[in-house]
């Protein structure tokens, strides 16, 4: 080396790399750390991912993608072995692959956070529009809407809008006036108000009928049935469940209940077979108007004269697509209630039609329907999970919620919890009591 040579240093930028690995990863745990717990019996808990995007934002832009997507790792964990059940010749890794690939998808449109946040010059307001558009982008609406389960915003429901309001008003607080200690003493304080309120809402007992709905008994009359029929693997195991169900609900019905709610998909393909052996029920109804039965079946899907709640001779089966639909059965019609957002994959797979639900995430027609002088809504299964079809009932006005659910799949795992966590949450925010009828 000459004089004139500069002097050339090695340069270890290990500790660069691992303090940009650190700003990613524990964002990751402590959102993973915040869906764990609180999933499925502490929801109120998961306000607190959107509480810390606008403190996190600022340490990288990768950390609220970071937070997020352990977060829904967390949270959605149980479709490995519930897919696995499910599509027994794919095994472990289709399980896998879902698990990884929706929680990526859900945490992707978080990538954007940071840019809405600067252009509205990261104050409160940026941060409030920056949550609210990426939240609603990944949980609520479609396409995402129509996969994105456990919501953060579900844990602020119970509390009807006054909570969304202060979860609001929160975000707004953090990113406007900033600093780590005021942050913290934001959400310290959120935990606080919100934890205490549900604590006091099932210990203190004058505080108990204002956090009633949603959780309280259904109307006088009102039964849900669930079911242990398992997998149902063939035509004659749904005739066979459906010849053991029949007697069951005609001996309620004797009895003298109003309204019998049966699961998702139990009797099977309503087709003249099956009807025959509710045939004695339907009789019932019509001699007997003031009862109902709801039961859950497949129905062959003709086109458009079925998208409507019409009597079910409006539908002529061609043995190519279904509806996930409640029949009900009253005053000796048959009337079907189909839903709009079947399980992807699944029930709902366009590249093969040939036995595909039907999905219809934009149907004019709300899930709604007239019982015993109430105005009802329903959500079938999986859309107990999502945001997209329980908003689609808030301008209805209804008066009970129905929850029928076949969940034969998931056993063992979280996803029947989390399932019944999520309908609570949505009968709180509506008022209203909520009727559960889950096969496993």
């Amino acid at each position: 080396m000459t004089a004139q040579d500069p002097a050339v240093y090695p340069v270890d930028d290990s500790r660069r790399k691992s303090a940009l690995v650190s700003r990613i990863t524990v964002p990751a745990l402590l959102g993973a750390m915040i869906g764990f717990l609180a999933w499925p019996h502490a929801i109120w808990l998961t306000p607190l991912t959107l509480l810390l995007l606008p403190i996190l934002n600022k340490r990288s832009w990768l950390v609220p993608f970071s937070l997020m997507l352990g977060y829904h790792l967390a949270t959605t964990y149980g479709l490995i072995k519930g897919t696995s059940v499910f599509f027994l010749h794919a095994g472990l890794f289709l399980g896998i692959g879902f698990w990884s690939l929706s929680s990526l998808a859900f945490a992707l449109p978080y990538l954007a956070y940071p840019y809405i946040a600067l252009y509205f010059r990261g104050s409160g307001f940026g941060a409030v529009v920056a949550t609210i558009i990426t939240s609603a982008v990944s949980t609520i609406l479609p396409p995402l809407g129509i996969i994105g389960w456990t919501s953060p915003w579900l844990g602020v429901l119970p509390f009807g809008w006054s909570g969304v309001l202060v979860l609001i008003g929160a975000i707004y607080a953090v990113g406007r006036w900033g600093g780590d200690g005021v942050a913290w003493c934001c959400i310290l304080l959120f935990w606080a108000t919100f934890s205490g309120i549900s604590w006091a809402a099932t210990t203190v007992p004058v505080l108990k009928p204002l956090f009633a709905n949603g959780t309280g008994q259904a109307p006088s009359g009102w039964i849900g049935i669930d079911t242990h029929l398992g997998h149902l693997r063939s035509n004659l195991s749904y005739v066979d469940a459906s010849m053991e169900m029949a007697p069951m609900v005609l001996a309620d019905l004797h009895a003298g209940d109003k309204v019998v709610l049966l699961p998702e998909t139990v009797a099977g393909l309503w087709l003249p077979g099956t009807r025959a052996i509710w045939r004695p029920v339907i009789r019932w109804t019509a001699q007997h108007p003031g009862q109902t039965v709801l039961l859950g079946a497949a129905v062959p899907f003709a086109g458009r004269s079925c998208r409507r709640q019409e009597p079910l001779a409006g539908c002529k089966p061609h043995g190519r697509a279904y509806l996930d639909a409640l029949v009900k059965i009253q005053s000796g019609h048959q009337t079907i209630l189909p839903d709009h957002i079947p399980v992807p994959f699944s029930m709902w797979h366009p590249w093969h039609a040939r036995g595909s639900f039907r999905m219809d995430p934009f149907s004019g027609n709300p899930e709604t329907t007239k019982i015993d002088h109430k105005k009802v809504g329903y959500l079938i299964c999986y859309e107990q999970l999502l945001m997209w079809p329980a908003l689609d009932l808030y301008p209805h006005g209804i008066q009970v919620l129905l929850a029928p659910a076949n969940d034969w799949w998931a056993r063992g795992t979280d996803i029947p919890a989390i399932q019944r966590a999520s309908a609570k949450a949505w009968a709180a925010f509506f008022g209203v009591p909520v009727l559960f009828a889950v096969n496993q």
